[in-house]
């Protein structure tokens, strides 16, 4: 029943995958020809704009260059003693693109001109029969441009003509003569190896063909069978100096060779009508969407696969549901353990930081009320006793500015350690001499050390580098490091002072040789606020911040600072400080 049940499942998924795999293909040759029709109206538009483009530099800059010789033939000073030979030179230099500009005097006669070599000087039109043009244009008084002509070097060129008048009498006419391989090195741009452009006359007749297939002059509709469909109405089309795109096929024996894609635009230049057009066979536009055709059968793979790996995947979880829920189960249940540890671990550290409260406020209140006794007894021994000698005033005065000094320092450390935990410590860096500030640093302390009967050693190499620190808050580290040794270390003990030099750094150690940190406490030695003997009645004093500030002015300044000691035989404080900026 089971085997029978999963044969007819399996069948069933079958189906339903080949049926979307068809819909898939289906859909893709239908979305194929939808591409390939805008690909195709795409890139004829792309080379109508091309057309256009070019045909409308090419007819802007004829007109440009005839305009100069109209604005010389339109002077009011009428024909200068040279004949315009300077002001032919100028025209001839800025248009560019002349194979010669010449002036014909009312008579027919060529009298100035230039390039000279190109100029034929004393040449009558009359006598050589060339007078039609310059009869036109003297009866009519309008620019008029010829049709491509043979020049003497074989190459064609266009003829235009000016006419140059003063007032109303008819003083002769300007010729330029631009050729037809000037203009095709401006002006037609070099298409690939497919396309080609080619342009035709007003008549139809051919007058370039990139190509090199035909001959320049022939009628281009005779050039191509009747037969070829859509051809004659794009020759028509141009003809008529219209714009737009067209194709056709390109037969050969009546075979069909190739499809062709023509976008064609007019260049309309005074009484010349040209026509640009740029043909490419279709196979073009097949070559621009073989990209597309890749990524739509990649598509088709990537979908194919999607649906089988997403079918694969429902049948898998429709067998596999339970074994998710059990796997869930145990997921949800391990995570609430951990929550639960979590929140044991939280409340462990609640309640030390409570306990640590307490301590603060202990220590706090002992080392505030212990100056404060002091004071009131000393206060309150000089209000009664007027007339104490001058020695015991002075001593009493003392103990009053001692524990005055001894709160404010307290106040101090409780102000640093705010301002180290806020990042709100500023420090003042210079370079700074390790030597001077050592011994600056001993002289602090010179009557406690005296009290303690401590020696202070100091071992520095000569000529070591300065280190770049604030010296205040160095001086700080330094008084701390020795108020440490001297209240945890025997009467009689010895503190050294250990400086060398890295590459970058200064390697300062302070060691002494008193009671030491047990390993256990090695690791809170840092902690604010954290003492060894923290009770009430602990026989060391202090607040339990300096060595917190310590590390705070080292590290905020880059460098770093370490302990090591043996329990019983001393500790020694390493730190390191940059050398220079």
């Amino acid at each position: 029943m089971w085997n029978q049940r999963s044969r007819w499942n399996i069948i069933l998924f079958a189906v339903i995958v080949l049926l979307l795999i068809s819909s898939i293909v289906f859909l893709w040759m239908k979305t194929n020809v939808e591409i390939r029709a805008v690909v195709e109206e795409q890139y004829q538009n792309q080379q109508l704009l091309l057309t256009r483009q070019i045909s409308d530099s090419i007819e802007r800059s004829l007109t440009e260059k005839v305009l100069l010789l109209e604005v010389i033939a339109k002077k009011d000073s009428g024909v200068p003693p040279d004949n315009f030979s300077s002001d032919l030179k100028s025209v001839y230099d800025v248009a560019g693109m002349f194979y010669v500009v010449e002036y014909v005097t009312a008579d027919g006669t060529i009298v100035s001109g230039y390039p000279e070599e190109h100029v034929p000087y004393g040449l009558n039109l009359y006598e050589n029969n060339e007078y039609r043009a310059f009869e036109r244009v003297k009866e009519t008084g309008v620019v008029y441009i010829t049709d491509p002509l043979r020049l003497m070097e074989g190459n064609y060129g266009s003829f235009i003509w000016v006419p140059v008048y003063d007032g109303d009498e008819f003083k002769g006419t300007f010729i330029a003569i631009i050729s037809e391989s000037d203009l095709r090195s401006r002006y037609v741009v070099e298409s690939n190896s497919s396309s080609y452009a080619y342009l035709l006359d007003k008549r139809g007749r051919l007058l370039y063909d990139e190509s090199g297939t035909y001959e320049r002059g022939v009628n281009y509709a005779e050039l191509m069978n009747s037969s070829s469909s859509g051809l004659l109405d794009i020759i028509a089309a141009q003809v008529n100096g219209m714009e737009g795109n067209g194709k056709y096929l390109l037969l050969d024996e009546g075979s069909v060779v190739e499809e062709m894609l023509v976008s064609y635009s007019p260049i309309s230049w005074y009484n010349q009508q040209w026509s640009l057009a740029i043909t490419s066979p279709s196979s073009d536009v097949d070559r621009l969407i073989v990209s597309v055709y890749l990524k739509l059968f990649i598509v088709a793979v990537v979908s194919v696969l999607f649906i089988v790996f997403v079918s694969s995947f429902i049948v898998l979880i429709l067998f596999n549901w339970s074994k998710s829920l059990e796997k869930e189960v145990d997921w949800k249940t391990q995570e609430l353990k951990e929550s639960n540890a979590s929140l044991l671990q939280a409340n462990k550290k609640l309640k030390e930081l409570d306990r640590l409260k307490t301590e603060f406020l202990s220590i706090v209140s002992h080392e505030l009320k212990t100056p404060l006794t002091a004071m009131k007894t000393s206060s309150e021994f000089l209000r009664e006793n007027d007339e104490c000698d001058t020695a015991l005033r002075q001593q009493m005065l003392d103990i009053v500015i001692r524990n005055i000094d001894r709160q404010s320092r307290m106040v101090d450390d409780l102000l640093d350690i705010s301002r180290i935990e806020s990042n709100r410590m500023k420090f003042h860096r210079d370079l700074v001499d390790i030597e001077d500030t050592i011994l600056f640093s001993i002289g602090l302390l010179e009557l406690p050390l005296k009290e303690a009967d401590m020696s202070v050693q100091v071992d520095i190499p000569e000529n070591i580098g300065h280190i770049y620190t604030d010296k205040d808050k160095l001086v700080q580290v330094f008084v701390n490091l020795l108020n440490n040794a001297i209240k945890f270390s025997k009467k009689g003990g010895k503190v050294t002072i250990f400086v060398e030099e890295e590459t970058d750094f200064i390697k300062v150690s302070v060691s002494d040789n008193g009671i030491g940190i047990s390993q256990e406490e090695m690791g809170r030695i840092f902690d604010k606020f954290y003492q060894i003997d923290s009770t009430s009645t602990r026989k060391v004093g202090g607040s339990g911040l300096g060595l917190s500030i310590v590390k705070g002015i080292i590290e905020g300044q880059g460098g770093t600072i370490t302990v090591s000691s043996e329990y019983g035989r001393g500790s020694t404080f390493v730190f390191t400080l940059k050398k220079e900026q």
